[in-house]
């Protein structure tokens, strides 16, 4: 069985040959064959990337001239690959120590009729990014619109149904990968394992993951939010209502937090008594604007009052 990792890349020289030592330094099945696929998203690393990817058999680096975003270069990694399975994998984090034993139970449980499993993560602290660290089983339409099961995965699929599928391309930096799972979700429930099998770091200087509440990445976001409720903001105001008015209050937030006009219309649309307490909390971070909220919505987010995950 040929496995594929695609690792999008953006000026990650420091923090991908962590990424790839944690693939490829693992005893195999004699079954098992490993490729992994880098894309350099138009970063400047240039001849060091090639020369740390060049380090591992059964490694390739594959560039795009200019910055195209996660997606895309989650798309041309997809479409290179060959693997009966397909992980995507970050650049700046590794696989757990002994992960094809872990990836072998979870390819025990996984039906077969779900193209999309959801392993488990834990942080650099050891803790499980997931809100229910012990549910196993399927997350359907309906669970990921009311955001049940939510957390921190990493994403495995049957390699011939991402490759047919693919990625929904934005042409944003950030994935907004709610907008892809949603369509995946359309053709059958996902899997999830509490098999750990990822070290998702939280918070790295220079993380896909960090710096959240900036104003550039608070406006990365806010962008997203705004396709989200364009696409299937009918799908949640219908079967999951109280999702829809938190969607808003938190695009509310993105748009305050980037300084960009529209944070209290946006207010407006997601008040409700259904959502009081989120209300209130947005209302004040709207109020408080500028660096203050940031700061204080970061302490709220560390604190488990904002949503850490999904």
């Amino acid at each position: 069985m040929l496995i594929s990792f695609v690792i999008p890349a953006f000026n990650a020289m420091d923090s991908v040959g962590g990424t790839l030592d944690s693939v490829f330094v693992q005893k195999l099945p004699e079954d098992w064959e490993l490729e992994a696929i880098v894309v350099d998203d138009g970063s400047t690393d240039g001849v060091v990337l090639e020369e740390v990817v060049g380090r591992y058999p059964g490694a390739k680096l594959l560039r795009h001239a200019a910055n195209r975003g996660m997606c895309a270069a989650r798309n041309t990694g997809i479409r290179a690959s060959q693997g009966s399975l397909v992980i995507i994998l970050d650049a700046d984090d590794e696989l757990v120590s002994g992960w094809p034993y872990v990836l072998s139970e979870i390819l025990d449980q996984w039906p077969r009729e779900c193209s999309l499993c959801f392993a488990a993560c834990h942080n650099q602290r050891g803790t499980v990014t997931a809100e229910e660290p012990d549910y196993c089983g399927y997350l359907n339409l309906d669970d990921l619109l009311n955001e049940r099961h939510s957390g921190e995965y990493l994403p495995i699929f049957r390699g011939e149904y991402i490759r047919a599928k693919g990625y929904s391309d934005l042409g944003m930096r950030k994935s907004c990968g709610i907008v892809s799972y949603l369509k995946f979700a359309h053709d059958g429930p996902f899997w999830i394992s509490n098999k750990v099998l990822r070290i998702y770091h939280e918070n790295r200087s220079g993380s896909v993951t960090s710096s959240w509440s900036s104003p550039t990445k608070a406006a990365e976001t806010a962008r997203c939010y705004k396709v989200l409720l364009e696409q299937y903001g009918e799908l949640y105001r219908k079967r999951a209502p109280r999702v829809y008015h938190t969607k808003w209050l938190r695009l509310a937030i993105y748009l305050r937090l980037a300084h960009l006009p529209g944070a209290w219309r946006a207010y407006r649309k997601g008040v409700g008594m259904d959502v009081w307490v989120e209300s209130v909390g947005a209302g004040i971070l709207l109020i408080l604007g500028g660096k203050m909220a940031g700061v204080l919505a970061s302490l709220l987010k560390r604190l488990g009052m904002i949503r850490r995950y999904g």
